[in-house]
């Protein structure tokens, strides 16, 4: 005797009755009603399948409590009130604030015009003036910014520029801007107008290096290259603007403890690169005894003849004629 599929099929166990959190995702806001029929109202958060309900609550210690673990045996009905993506427009509407700019940009100049436009309201703000304002601004302008990927040493350069044409109507230099003619790249540099260009492949395209730096032995990134070559520890310490013409290496001695020089390379208005180097440790006991030691050692004396020379064997192919800044 067989069974007919379809009869098993029909008296088979019932499909599980969907439950009260269906459709609902991790960050959307809720009114949630629990079996004693109390209602109450919050933000999704899905942990480890575990569901919370973040309420906001003035009287709480952060301004917040949690609700939950939520089981479906303690809950009789659920409502979405916003959905995720609601959410986080409401959340970015109540960071930005008042926009500066609400019209999208679409091209470089649209870019680097709203950037300085939004740090020049920045620049407006008094130190001891509307804290919250700031935060706003700041915001809005991290968030432009970062649809253009603009580092964090680049923003820096346009937060200051704006801040000193409060005052002045000449452009700024880099000591104007840093109170040093050298800056570590990381932390201050000149953004180039390629920086605000929409397409990342324009933004990211290899600028050409200087024909004199790649030609002059002593220029900077030869200068370094020779000292690495000679089995120096060394790498860039500072660079000036333009960053070809000024900046500083910084090398360490194979001897214990804090043992480095600062090299300083600057283009005269001859076009020749002139080179310094200054002992960059405390001046105390311990550093002139380290001082005394390295002078000794036969790395001190391939740096010495490094700076007199440069690079001596240049070699000039197409990796060395590109260079990312």
């Amino acid at each position: 005797m067989t069974t007919d599929p379809r009869c098993a099929e029909a008296h088979g166990p019932k499909a599980r009755a969907p439950g009260p959190f269906s459709g609902c995702e991790h960050g959307c806001r809720l009114r949630v009603t629990f079996a004693s029929g109390h209602p109450v109202e919050g933000e999704l958060q899905i942990f480890g399948g575990h569901r919370m309900l973040i309420i906001r609550d003035p009287a709480a210690p952060m301004g917040h409590r949690v609700e939950g673990p939520l089981r479906r045996a303690d809950v009789t009905r659920v409502e979405i009130l916003q959905s995720r993506e609601e959410v986080r427009a409401e959340q970015r509407a109540q960071r930005f604030g008042k926009l500066v700019f609400t019209w999208e940009p679409k091209t470089r100049e649209d870019y680097r015009a709203q950037l300085e436009g939004i740090a020049r309201a920045i620049a407006d703000i008094p130190r001891d003036g509307d804290f919250h304002r700031r935060l706003e601004l700041e915001a809005q302008f991290a968030h432009l910014a970062g649809r253009i990927a603009l580092g964090l040493a680049k923003r820096a350069w346009v937060l200051a520029e704006a801040a000193w044409y409060r005052a002045h109507n000449s452009p700024p230099s880099m000591a104007d801007l840093w109170g040093s003619d050298l800056a570590s790249p990381s932390c201050f540099r000149r953004p180039r107008e390629e920086d605000f260009d929409p397409d990342p492949a324009v933004r990211n395209r290899p600028v050409p290096v200087p024909t004199w730096a790649l030609q002059d032995p002593r220029s900077i990134r030869n200068m370094l290259a020779a000292l690495q070559e000679a089995g120096l520890s060394a790498r860039i310490h500072r660079l000036g603007d333009p960053p070809h013409a000024h900046g500083g290496i910084l090398v360490k001695m194979p001897v214990s403890g804090r043992a480095q020089f600062a090299l300083i390379g600057r283009r005269n208005g001859a076009g020749v690169m002139d080179w310094t180097h200054a002992w960059d440790v405390l001046d105390t006991p311990t550093g002139a005894r380290r001082l005394g030691a390295v002078r000794r050692c036969a790395a001190y004396h391939r740096m010495l003849k490094v700076l007199q020379v440069g690079r001596a064997a240049l070699q000039l192919d197409f990796a060395t004629m590109l260079e990312r800044l």
